[in-house]
């Protein structure tokens, strides 16, 4: 409805997409604009959305290169199958071969953007005392094994 309001009052429309830097995120940057196309021809819906222009403004290689953010070694999906593993369906389509020819068999999901740098290490350092406190009780049980 928004699109709508802001087209008819001669406003150009753009939708922004942050999207995970795989297969099927990158994928989708192409797709939304036609899924956008089959809402419009659903019965009761007055907008035509052709004037609006998608673009995909992440996540892109050189985001992922400038903020450091960090690669899972794998293409494994939602259903977790990976599409790397050529016994999976998709493995072969273009889309997929593609991205492994260019990107490799690894990808950046977008929710790494809203991690902070010092997650980690503040992470590990919430850690610490409790891995220290297991170690500390496997070692007491192994003292009265023993």
């Amino acid at each position: 409805m928004r699109f709508k309001t802001h087209h008819e009052a001669g406003r150009k429309c753009v939708l922004l997409y942050v999207g995970d830097h795989d297969p099927a995120g990158l994928l989708i940057s192409d797709v939304i604009k036609s899924n956008l196309m089959d809402c419009a021809n659903v019965k009761g819906v007055d907008f035509d959305p052709s004037p609006i222009r998608v673009e995909r403004i992440g996540l892109t290689r050189e985001q992922i290169d400038d903020l450091g953010l960090p690669w899972i070694e794998n293409l494994e999906t939602g259903s977790g199958k990976d599409l790397g593993d050529p016994g999976h369906p998709y493995h072969r389509k273009p889309y997929v071969q593609n991205y492994i020819a260019s990107q490799g068999r690894r990808k950046v999901e977008a929710n790494a953007l809203v991690i902070p740098a010092s997650w980690p290490a503040e992470h590990e350092a919430r850690l610490a005392p409790h891995r220290q406190a297991a170690r500390d009780a496997f070692a007491a049980l192994i003292a009265v094994r023993s």
